[in-house]
């Protein structure tokens, strides 16, 4: 089983200026181990990759992350895609702090690979990649890797923010999906005070889809 190492990102809050695709019911769920390995993947990857968008001003300047995938969905896409790669010295120069992770990720993250494609994924493909599980629910009951999705006026899926865990902490993880090309990170709770309530992961809010966990994570 895979052991943690390291601290995740507590109290970091601060905001920030396909080969061949298989069907969700194709994809295995992955052993504890395997889950507690994603998670935490993501969990060190996350901060690490805002800092240095933040330090070095966006646009190509992330390993395997091209302007052109440089939206909300496309930040999810990157993320899950790392963690099931292997990691090469360009890699670990650019993001010092994954050298406490092995050079390769468990086999079957590695199998999970084609599903999610080493080019962008749409905000359709990730759910299509995903389950439905709720659109009212505890704050605590939320895990990293979960997805939280959005409609437009149309009623088309419009945004994705990911959901990544420090301790009891929640945090929401997005791209503003615009020209302002930002990637930002706010707590579950300030995101549910934002003014505009389009934005309010809430039941009542008609425009808010619903959160949706990966189908090969519990």
């Amino acid at each position: 089983m895979y052991q943690r190492k390291g601290p995740a990102f507590a109290g970091l809050f601060f905001s920030l200026s396909i080969l061949c695709p298989l069907h969700a019911a194709d994809l295995p769920r992955l052993a504890a181990g395997d889950q507690q390995y994603f998670r935490h993947f993501i969990e060190v990857f996350t901060p690490t990759l805002l800092a240095r968008d933040r330090k070095a001003a966006g646009a190509n300047t992330h390993y395997r992350w091209d302007k052109k995938n440089r939206d909300c969905a496309g930040l999810v896409r990157y993320l899950f895609w790392e963690a099931m790669q292997p990691h090469n010295d360009a890699f670990l120069q650019q993001y010092p702090a994954m050298r406490s992770f092995p050079a390769n990720p468990p086999a079957a993250l590695l199998k999970l690979r084609p599903a999610w494609g080493h080019d962008n994924l749409n905000a359709a493909q990730l759910i299509s990649r995903s389950r439905p599980i709720g659109r009212s629910m505890p704050v605590n009951s939320l895990k990293t890797g979960d997805l939280l999705y959005f409609l437009s006026a149309e009623l088309k899926i419009r945004h994705v923010m990911l959901v990544v865990r420090s301790g009891a902490a929640v945090f929401l993880v997005y791209h503003t999906g615009d020209d302002r090309d930002e990637l930002r990170i706010r707590t579950f709770t300030d995101i549910t005070g934002l003014p505009d309530a389009n934005w309010h992961p809430e039941a009542q809010n008609p425009v808010f889809r619903g959160v949706y966990r990966p189908v090969f994570l519990d």
